[in-house]
């Protein structure tokens, strides 16, 4: 019985990551995408925490929940409108776009079906020592990529923001 609610929580976890991350991308309203989109964050933090892996739960709720929403409204609140005649969202690629969507997720189907999946063991309370031991041992060259990553992002905002006339 308990495993059964276990599985019931964590469906209905899944089903409301999925139901607000599909709403971010059918609403056509900008704020109530981002206030989605912060639902979705909260989820995925909620969904940490249900697994166990609290620290990755906090950060999820305090960097993406909390900041990364919040810029993402501050950016749609502060850019210009276009007033300009509307594009036509729909052009001569619609086959080839449904084409390379159809095969994307059969390729996807095929990992998920090969991939073996190990049987749940032990999970350590001492995630913090665990992940920091990972990202900087086993993973050191792709945390390096991401932060370099993440700086170039950061300059390239920075010299957006400032405009042509700036210094």
């Amino acid at each position: 019985m308990n495993e059964m609610i276990s599985t019931l929580v964590f469906y209905a976890m899944a089903m409301v990551i999925l139901g607000t991350a599909l709403g971010v991308v059918m609403s056509r309203n900008l704020v109530h995408s981002a206030l989605l989109m912060t639902a979705c964050f909260i989820g995925v933090g909620m969904l940490f925490f249900y697994l166990d892996a609290d620290f990755l739960g906090a950060m999820e709720f305090m960097l993406y929940s909390g900041g990364v929403a919040i810029l993402v409204v501050m950016g749609v609140m502060l850019t210009k409108r276009h007033d300009g005649p509307p594009g036509n969202p729909f052009n001569n690629n619609t086959i080839l776009a449904l084409g390379g969507a159809g095969l994307f997720v059969l390729v996807m189907i095929g990992v998920v079906i090969s991939t073996p999946v190990p049987a749940g063991g032990y999970v350590s309370p001492d995630t913090v020592n665990e992940l920091a031991d990972m990202m900087l041992n086993k993973y050191i060259l792709p945390f390096e990529i991401a932060a370099t990553l993440l700086l170039a992002a950061l300059v390239g905002a920075i010299i957006l923001a400032k405009g042509d006339g700036e210094a």
